[in-house]
């Protein structure tokens, strides 16, 4: 079945279409003048709230104190918490990164992350089970019925990154009930976790009995040209994004001829392109995680749970940004328009942009979904 290319957002309800991010991104003229002003932190001549911070306008205040604190904390200067702490009261409960470094900072001594990310599968189960999260996965299990076309016969499936196996286990069902496929015949999982790949394979040869569950302890980049069969379905949930772009094309590259239909679940946010020590790439940190971090350390989580999820799934991505140059970093999360042309080079001609829908939209922080596929 032939279909239009869709270059914007898929929406059911006639809900206008919605493709930019709300999150603050600094133009090059206050990218300068933050780099002006850092100098004067460095020195100790700038304390929070003093002069200094008169030269910005106020919503860029508690960016820039994440900013001046975590420079700090790169060079171990112990004036970092206070920089941090002011960011804090700045940001007040919607943001959490610049308080959550501050606590860490006194508990660390430095700016290291306490565990390495997805050791533990309790971490990421409580991130994924977060009110916020599970209503972006119901929007994406609606977006991928609305978006990808209907097949006869089997599905074989490749999830990359596939954590605890939950998303795709609620993804499955809706496209058998909605006759996208017949019924599914082969699961590949894909994660760097063996913890990860244990508690997916059980998960989901429990609800698929009759289908064969394999799982691979690996990254994307590592395994894309070796992977064997052909896959209809791909999913990569919030997985991709760590690689760089240059190694995201390459990886896809080697994937395209093997695949029907692509589904990505990403951050809208740059985190490819700035080098560590860049206001515009501290100053998208400070949101997108910083509202994470909120969501994970409500009111409503009991202490030691946020605290194990925030330190083994969070951190680590967030020290990574702030102390890693490009190529050593962990997390290069694009913008969605990004994602778009990568996605149209690395897959080639018979690949191409089928539809994007907006997931979750906050004033700090955007999730979309994506789809490419191969025409008929």
């Amino acid at each position: 079945m032939a279909r239009d290319v869709l270059h914007l957002e898929v929406r059911s309800g006639g809900d206008a279409a919605h493709t930019g991010s709300h999150v603050l991104t600094l133009e090059a003229r206050d990218d300068a003048n933050w780099n002006h002003l850092l100098p004067e932190v460095i020195s100790g001549r700038a304390e929070p709230g003093g002069q200094v911070e008169h030269q910005l306008p106020a919503e860029q205040v508690g960016a820039f104190r994440f900013f001046a604190g975590t420079t700090l904390a790169g060079r171990s200067d112990p004036r970092a918490s206070a920089w941090l702490e002011a960011g804090a009261a700045a940001d007040g409960p919607e943001l959490r990164a610049s308080s959550y470094l501050a606590e860490l900072l006194h508990r660390r001594g430095h700016l290291e992350a306490p565990e390495c990310a997805f050791d533990d599968p309790r971490a990421f189960v409580h991130f994924a089970t977060l009110p916020a999260m599970q209503a972006c996965r119901a929007q994406f299990v609606a977006f991928a019925v609305d978006s990808l076309p209907s097949e006869s016969g089997s599905l074989r499936v490749l999830d990359v990154g596939c954590g605890d196996g939950g998303l795709l286990a609620e993804l499955l069902p809706a496209l058998l009930a909605a006759g996208r496929w017949d019924e599914v015949s082969t699961i590949t999982l894909l994660d760097p976790s063996p913890a990860m790949i244990s508690t997916a394979k059980a998960r989901l040869a429990s609800a698929w009995p009759d289908a064969r569950v394999e799982g691979r302890v690996s990254r994307l980049e590592f395994v894309a040209s070796t992977l064997q069969g052909h896959y209809d379905l791909v999913l990569g949930s919030l997985s991709l994004h760590h690689m760089p772009a240059e190694v995201k094309r390459r990886a896809l590259s080697a994937l395209a001829p093997s695949i029907e239909h692509l589904l990505l679940l990403e951050l809208d946010a740059d985190h490819d392109s700035p080098e560590v020590g860049s206001p515009r790439l501290a100053a998208s940190v400070h949101q997108t995680y910083g509202w994470m971090l909120a969501q994970i350390l409500g009111p409503a989580t009991p202490d030691e749970v946020a605290r194990e999820s925030a330190d083994q799934f969070v951190a680590p991505e967030l020290v990574s940004l702030l102390t890693q140059p490009r190529g050593s970093r962990s997390e290069y999360h694009m913008r969605r328009e990004r994602w778009l042309t990568l996605l149209s080079d690395a897959m080639g001609p018979d690949i191409r942009p089928l539809g994007t829908r907006t997931l979750l939209a906050t004033p700090h922080a955007d999730l979309f979904a994506m789809h490419v596929g191969r025409l008929d």
